[in-house]
């Protein structure tokens, strides 16, 4: 479970810097000239992001709290109102992409904590 939880705490953070970077002016237009729910999106992912990164590495359960948080809520976006994101069918792909990629790493997080419960209430 510990090194699954680094490996995700990677990802969240290199998904955190691109947020902010889209907010600093990096990303494919200016971040005032994006639609409002790119902007929150931008803005709420890239703290929730963050605070999963720190609290993936440091093993917290909060970390834990946080990426199941971006997880689920960007499961839902992406999967009931993709159009705020997107109106381009290759981008449309890249989230249901992004929507596969998040539903195999809970499942892989819970089958592990499914793993974890199983092996400590054994002892």
């Amino acid at each position: 479970m510990r090194i699954f939880l680094r490996i995700l705490a990677v990802i969240y953070a290199i998904a955190a810097v691109m947020h902010i970077g889209t907010i600093l002016g990096f990303g494919r237009m200016p971040f005032a000239e994006m639609p409002l729910s790119w902007q929150i999106s931008d803005v709420a992912y890239g703290i929730i992001d963050t605070i999963a990164a720190v609290g993936l590495w440091q093993q917290k359960p909060w970390g834990v709290g946080a990426f199941l948080l971006a997880a689920c809520s960007e499961i839902l976006l992406f999967t009931l109102v993709p159009e705020w994101f997107t109106s381009n069918p290759g981008e449309l792909a890249m989230l249901r992409g992004f929507v596969v990629y998040h539903l195999i790493a809970v499942a892989i997080y819970l089958l592990l904590r499914h793993r974890s419960r199983n092996a400590s209430a054994a002892d």
